[in-house]
């Protein structure tokens, strides 16, 4: 009896270490610390907490996913992150609910979805487009210079009567062409960067969305600035990047909806 009660308290133990709780509200997973979102974890989720570093909690979330074209006998009650939003609470500066819609026809909430309010809008508007265009002029030249590359292996072969010489032609586009593919990720990745940067730069204020999808803003200055959001869904990202104007009185309601979404905020780079 006593190994048995000595076993049962390590047990215990060794389940509070690992640290076995639940979310208290949506939480957005990431694929690495400071990495990209890959899912939204629904409040009072059970979650096992395996590592904590570098500020960020590595968890474990076990649950089901339903196939393609199963059917069930029994269709459970829909989640609150596919149900419709309830009003609004008065005495928002601005509000307003995010939602996607999906392939399978059903309308998903935005439950943790993050919206930011980034301003001020003139400056904000000037110094993206100065950056969307500086990356489209480099991806241009580098995207002629790929399919130089690309015509040069296709011929590579037929460049020389000499076989070797013509092999040795082969690999020499073959590796500009992997150097130059590289080279395109890498300027991808530093504007995305960029990008960030410049919204971190602008961003005056910042919620995560409630589990119907809503969020609300209540103390903005009147003027005009840019919604952005970003919704995970089982889908992909979704992303909305959106010129408001708050008045004195307040009370602006934006929905966020796949039919109106504004331009890519990060123009291709994600």
């Amino acid at each position: 009896m006593k190994f048995l009660a000595f076993l049962v308290l390590i047990l215990c133990a060794f389940s509070a270490a690992r640290g076995e709780e639940a979310a208290a509200s949506p939480e957005e997973v990431l694929d690495s610390p400071g990495g990209r979102p890959i899912a939204i974890l629904l409040s009072r989720t059970a979650r096992t907490t395996m590592e904590i570093r570098e500020g960020y909690a590595r968890i474990r979330v076990e649950g089901w996913v339903r196939l393609p074209g199963t059917v069930s006998a029994e269709v459970p009650p829909a989640p609150a992150s596919l149900l419709p939003p309830a009003s609004e609470a008065p005495g928002c500066a601005l509000c307003g609910s995010v939602a996607a819609a999906l392939s399978s026809g059903e309308t998903q909430y935005g439950a943790g979805a993050r919206v930011a309010v980034l301003g001020p809008a003139e400056d904000l508007e000037n110094a993206w487009k100065a950056l969307k265009e500086s990356y489209e002029k480099e991806m241009a030249g580098l995207d002629a210079r790929i399919r130089n590359l690309e015509d040069q292996k296709k011929n590579a072969l037929a460049s020389s009567e000499n076989l070797t010489q013509a092999t040795r032609n082969l690999d020499q586009a073959r590796t500009s062409l992997k150097r130059t593919e590289e080279e395109r990720r890498d300027i991808r990745d530093r504007y995305a960067r960029s990008a960030d940067d410049l919204f971190r730069g602008h961003q005056v204020a910042e919620v995560a969305a409630d589990p119907g999808g809503r969020y609300s803003f209540s103390a903005l200055r009147a003027g005009k600035y840019y919604l952005l959001a970003i919704l995970t869904t089982g889908e992909g990202i979704r992303r909305w990047y959106l010129p408001v104007e708050i008045s004195p009185q307040g009370g602006i309601r934006q929905d966020l909806r796949s039919d109106v979404t504004g331009p890519d905020p990060y123009f291709g780079t994600k």
